[in-house]
């Protein structure tokens, strides 16, 4: 199915939006250097690594190409050929008192002057102030850089964006030869970390405007079809019981493997002061792993949060973490818990060990939703069986 106005499938831009999440485009939390710094939306910061960049003597071994690139971005492709090895590049220049540009960078054939807009906004006459004082020099060149390519109010000078200056400067990181030595390696790297915080800064992606379309154009159906999935799932929670009981006959565990279904409080180990909820699991154990009064001890389960307390109606959502199912170790009793936190560096809420999230992949081909995620659940709950089940056969033995 396409979207309108799009040659893009919706197959096709959901796998790379997920190749552009694993590149770190759009994840969240701090990555790059400057954002570990808190420096990402201080305009002084970029202007020295912008000037570092383009300077062609120094360690990042790129030489003139970054330099090249954006005299040919701004339609000077005549000075793109001629020798700009030797350039001065200056930051912070007063010329006349009164105006200062941002970096300036002198060459024999011209004089590049860039104005650049992280956050801010052009100040009065900024930018005729600045191609009025440097009017005078050598084939003067005029650039205003901002986030977002804004218009300046000169029309001496010709407008960029940082998104494609980040383009312009993976390019060259692409067909640079390998830096010599440590120190350009190193070099290399900083720039590398510079044109990701470009990126992530922008969410750089050739798809954000089909991403755009497809929201805009389908948004109500898609809505739709999240209501129709947690439908879905919640038909999963409800066959999964029988069909684990069904599991148990068909590899044969033996006469002593139970299916138990538990419904407990989630309890935040990290964050005592988070009120408590509901969760229900459904939990293949062995009888030897039950209490004398036939209370669980322990057991593999599929884990999932409730709606309301006592009431085993699942809140299931694929794509929010707090709602996602999960499949691990289900030791509700404190001592086994505790015991097998020992052998398990991965603890959950007071009662869960080597957790990870549970996948809800839809079935290939014209095959029932249900019966195909249940059999996704029931492979993932085999495979956690098989790996942790001498585990706690071990511990409860002790």
């Amino acid at each position: 199915m396409q979207e309108a106005g799009s040659s893009r499938g919706w197959a096709e831009l959901a796998g790379e939006l997920r190749r552009l999440e694993g590149e770190g485009l759009g994840a969240p939390g701090r990555a790059t250097a400057l954002e570990v710094l808190g420096l990402v939306d201080l305009e002084r910061h970029h202007q020295a690594m912008i000037a570092w960049l383009l300077d062609p003597s120094e360690s990042h071994q790129l030489g003139d190409r970054l330099l090249i690139l954006m005299l040919k971005r701004i339609g000077h492709r005549e000075l793109a050929a001629q020798a700009l090895a030797a350039a001065e590049v200056l930051q912070e220049v007063e010329q006349p008192p009164g105006t200062r540009a941002d970096i300036v960078i002198r060459t024999e054939q011209c004089t590049l002057v860039i104005e650049l807009k992280v956050h801010a906004s052009e100040g009065a006459r900024q930018t005729d102030r600045l191609a009025d004082g440097y009017a005078h020099e050598v084939a003067p060149v005029f650039v205003f850089l901002t986030l977002h390519g804004a218009l300046p109010l000169s029309d001496r000078f010709r407008p960029m964006s940082l998104n494609q200056f980040a383009d312009d400067l993976a390019a060259c990181l692409d067909s640079a030869p390998r830096a010599a030595g440590t120190h350009g390696a190193a070099a290399r790297a900083a720039a590398r970390d510079y044109l990701m915080t470009l990126q992530r800064m922008n969410r750089m992606t050739a798809l954000d405007d089909d991403a755009a379309r497809l929201w805009l154009a389908h948004g109500s159906t898609i809505r739709e079809a999240e209501a129709a999935s947690r439908r879905i799932l919640e038909r999963l929670t409800v066959a999964l019981p029988d069909r684990v009981e069904q599991l148990v006959a068909e590899l044969k565990l033996g006469a002593d493997v139970v299916v138990r279904q538990e419904t407990y409080e989630y309890k935040s180990e990290k964050h005592s002061a988070k009120q408590p909820y509901p969760e229900y699991a459904v939990v293949l154990a062995r009888k030897s792993w039950l209490a004398t009064d036939g209370e669980l001890r322990a057991g593999v389960g599929f884990g999932y949060r409730l709606r309301k307390a006592g009431q085993p109606e699942s809140a299931i959502d694929a794509f929010k973490p707090e709602l996602r199912p999960f499949i691990g170790v289900f030791a509700p009793d404190p001592a086994v818990y505790a015991a097998l936190s020992q052998v398990s560096g991965k603890t959950w809420a007071n009662c869960w060990l080597s957790l990870s999230y549970a996948e809800i992949n839809p079935p290939p081909g014209g095959r029932n939703l249900v019966d195909g995620l249940v059999d996704g659940i029931l492979d993932q709950l085999s495979a956690s069986w098989e790996e942790h089940g001498d585990r706690i056969d071990a511990v409860l033995r002790d």
